[in-house]
């Protein structure tokens, strides 16, 4: 009999591919994440191809060595100087170290962004501002293979590169989840309701990255199911109260506003010179992007 892991809700052989996944093996067209094994840095290679490599030091190492590697192989430069080990990116990682056409959500926002929208697998999500697609990945997770996100955006340049990173990810896990759209959110959205189906509330949640959500808003209410929410990304207070004072005048009510922060502290060991002792580090470190992005700002249909 097939060992068995249990889920919440049924029993999952082991041989299924989520646990197959732990035993990855790195193939043309995956990224990787180098770990440096003196410094304890990461470096994102990908996607692999054959005659390409990456330049370390004064070292290298070809992207064939990594290719039918498993993950946590140690590899090293050409001239022996420095080890590393592999990993599998996780999705912070993937989104982080992508090149960038536009600044993309960080994951405080974007982990913060699907419990605030309460998505569950089989949802159908709308997010106007495609960016570098970096939120598009964290709700098209989130939706699972039995959703869809429907992502717009205005700028070609960025739906573009968004759908590579899409197509790109885990071996375009997510692809067939995620529609992207080119134009403004409020001019196509009707294109993407049945004729048929006399029924428009056809998405469980919205995303806005805009800078005037306040605008947009009312239009797309009607394709809102009743009492699920909109979650507004805006950098600026001044925006928040222009949304919330358009807001008034519209059948929905105000659930939060929230500003999310990671403080990341440095803890690690550290060698006393003058007594031969190891001692411990443990501060928040100086600078970190996870500071201020925006508020979350969050609606509830209530019609």
């Amino acid at each position: 009999m097939l060992p068995y892991l249990y889920s919440r809700f049924t029993l999952i052989p082991t041989t299924s591919r989520n646990v197959a996944r732990r035993f990855f093996t790195f193939e043309a067209g995956d990224f990787c994440m180098l770990r440096e094994m003196r410094s304890n840095r990461k470096y994102l290679i990908g996607p692999l191809e054959e005659g390409m490599q990456k330049d370390h030091k004064g070292g290298r190492i070809n992207h064939e060595d990594l290719m039918g590697k498993p993950i946590r192989s140690i590899v090293r430069t050409h001239n022996d100087a420095y080890g590393f080990m592999l990993h599998k990116p996780t999705l912070e990682e993937y989104v982080l170290n992508v090149p960038r056409a536009c600044t993309p959500v960080y994951t405080k926002d974007a982990s913060s962004i699907v419990q605030m929208l309460d998505i569950e697998p089989g949802n159908r999500i709308l997010e106007a501002g495609t960016g570098n697609g970096a939120l598009t990945l964290y709700l098209a997770r989130a939706v699972s293979s039995q959703g869809r996100v429907d992502t717009f955006d205005i700028r070609e340049t960025h739906s573009n590169a968004a759908k590579k990173h899409v197509q790109r990810y885990d071996r375009g896990r997510f692809k067939d989840v995620v529609s992207f759209h080119l134009g403004d959110v409020a001019d196509h959205v009707t294109q993407l309701v049945d004729s048929n189906n006399n029924d428009k509330e056809i998405f469980d949640g919205i995303m806005l990255d805009m800078p005037e959500p306040n605008k947009t808003i009312e239009s797309l209410l009607p394709y809102l199911r009743n009492d699920r929410f909109i979650v507004c990304y805006l950098p600026n207070m001044t925006q928040v109260l222009d949304l919330v004072q358009a807001a008034r005048g519209l059948p929905v009510m105000m659930e939060s506003c929230i500003e999310t922060e990671w403080k990341e502290w440095d803890v690690r060991a550290t060698h006393i010179r003058s007594t031969d002792e190891t001692a411990w580090i443990c501060r928040p470190k100086n600078f970190d992007v996870k500071g201020h992005t925006a508020f979350l700002t969050k609606l509830r249909k209530t019609a």
